[in-house]
């Protein structure tokens, strides 16, 4: 479904010079998940939210587990997305694909 699977990302300079750094952010503004119901209580899928900390309802703040959930699946988008701007600013990316014979012609 790609109305979920929305997922925009962005970087800004936030101070010039040596002491200077960047910001770097995702939005998933439809990010569906689910920590109860489903195949959440399938052995391995339950075995993984509970390493997250996140399984099944949260009684004393419902939603709970699930938002920590879509924050795990961004912090994992977010660190995805600084490893390829890193790749892409050491040309790393492009060595790698021309090593590993990715190019075509």
């Amino acid at each position: 479904n790609a109305s979920s699977s929305s997922c925009s990302s962005g970087s800004t300079r936030v101070a010039e010079g040596e002491d200077g750094g960047l910001h770097v952010s995702v939005t998933m503004p439809s990010l569906e998940v689910g920590t109860v119901g489903g195949g959440t209580t399938l052995p391995a899928q339950q075995a993984a939210l509970r390493m997250l900390g996140c399984a099944g309802p949260n009684a004393q703040s419902p939603g709970r587990n699930a938002d920590r959930l879509a924050c795990i699946v961004a912090s994992t988008v977010l660190a995805g997305e600084i490893s390829l701007l890193a790749a892409l600013t050491t040309g790393h990316l492009v060595k790698s694909h021309m090593q590993l014979n990715r190019k075509k012609g």
